[in-house]
């Protein structure tokens, strides 16, 4: 789905190139926003407008994706709020 939303931008880009344009006219990042920490969206946002795919900033997002879950079933914890140790974040 990331991968797929990187094309998806990537397209855009070549037929129009100015980013300003494409983040007031689409709604591609949403769903992301709803479900990445407010702290690591701005690397989404620059990842996906730079198609960058290298494997320490995929998983970053990824990671910052699953420790923000919360199902219905489940609550939050103590030991949740202080699960994101990734010491391989690319921007700290």
């Amino acid at each position: 789905m990331l991968f797929a939303l990187q094309d998806k931008v990537a397209a855009k880009l070549s037929v129009d190139p100015n980013v300003d344009n494409l983040l007031d006219s689409t709604d591609l990042f949403d769903q992301w926003e709803a479900v990445l920490p407010d702290a690591e969206y701005p690397i989404f946002i620059m990842a996906v407008l730079n198609n960058i795919r290298s494997d320490v900033v995929i998983d970053t997002i990824l990671n910052s994706v699953l420790d923000n879950a919360v199902t219905p079933d489940r609550s939050v914890s103590a030991r949740d709020t202080g699960s994101v140790k990734n010491n391989d974040h690319p921007f700290s």
